[in-house]
């Protein structure tokens, strides 16, 4: 993603840079991710990150958009097509939220980023489950008057929400996080329902 005459390009460099970030990252946390720390392991000047990326900022909303594309991915693995909507939209919670707690603190903290724009919050998780809601309503097996948007930033918020509390806290199990999370995805989906 270097920049050439204004425009982002895309080179061997800026990759390896991603994918260094994503391993300090998610293996020792955001704290741990510093232009300085990258340099040093790639064995460059500051100038190699400055030409590809704005900050360090950028990096790492990088890291958190590799972070749920793989969250993505694996919790979409128990979609099935001979059940309801509604049973893969719950089991693809479940899917997520358990991933989520698999993994550590520092894949919860990326995939929780997000960025705020004129069009509200954004993130890659959050729009997938916008998209997924869409679908419902295409289908007809939301309510054409739910706020697709909304639904969707309850159920993440929840979800990072409850992530957090099991990443930080020793003392809340997972099996509390996830069926707090379970209630709450209930009664989104009660209210989704035509």
């Amino acid at each position: 993603m270097a920049f050439s005459k204004g425009k982002r390009i895309e080179d061997e460099t800026s990759k390896r840079i991603v994918d260094l970030a994503v391993n300090i990252g998610c293996k020792e946390g955001p704290d741990a991710l510093t232009v300085t720390r990258i340099c040093k392991e790639l064995n460059c000047d500051r100038r190699v990150i400055y030409n590809r990326f704005r900050d360090l900022d950028e990096i790492n909303m990088l890291v958190a958009n590799r972070c749920n594309e793989e969250l993505i991915a694996k919790a979409t693995e128990v979609i099935k097509d001979d059940v309801s909507y509604y049973d893969n939209f719950k089991a693809l919670m479940k899917a997520a939220l358990t991933y989520i707690y698999e993994r550590n603190a520092f894949f919860q903290y990326y995939t929780a980023l997000y960025r705020v724009t004129e069009d509200g919050v954004q993130n890659e998780i959050l729009q997938e489950l916008v998209l997924l809601i869409e679908k419902g309503k295409d289908n007809g097996d939301v309510k054409s008057e739910t706020d697709s948007r909304e639904a969707a930033e309850s159920i993440w918020m929840m979800m990072i929400g409850i992530s957090g509390m099991l990443a930080t806290n020793v003392n809340y199990k997972y099996q509390d996080g996830l069926k707090t999370m379970m209630y709450g995805v209930e009664a989104i989906t009660a209210h989704m329902m035509p």
